[in-house]
């Protein structure tokens, strides 16, 4: 799995590529925890190269969530693979994160929601 991440101004942009599982998502709470106790900005995750996530990932995914919005900023999460979706909606994530179809309309979110 990777981790990249952009400042975006408004927003801080982390793509996930590959597989995020029980070895791999201490990466991604590693990337988490880089971006500080405080993070400075939103959080947008683009998962569009992500191929595979188990219950460990979500986990990581509500465990930023969680960190951001304790700093007083949002967490959404954009671009989903078909296979992001799927889990995402079993699991109920749907209903208690943003998801956008992708970068722009989730940054327009952000801005409607300052």
């Amino acid at each position: 799995m990777q981790v990249n991440t952009a400042d975006k101004g408004d927003y801080t942009l982390m793509t996930v590529s590959g597989r995020m599982d029980a070895t791999s998502s201490p990466l991604f709470d590693e990337a988490a925890k880089a971006l500080g106790a405080s993070p400075p900005n939103h959080v947008l995750v683009d998962l569009r190269r992500l191929v595979f996530v188990s219950s460990s990932g979500l986990r990581s995914f509500l465990a930023l969530a969680k960190s951001v919005q304790k700093a007083g900023n949002k967490t959404a999460f954009c671009s989903l693979s078909s296979m992001a979706e799927d889990v995402f909606k079993i699991a109920g994530f749907m209903s208690i994160l943003k998801i956008y179809p992708d970068e722009a309309s989730a940054a327009a979110g952000f801005k409607a929601d300052t």
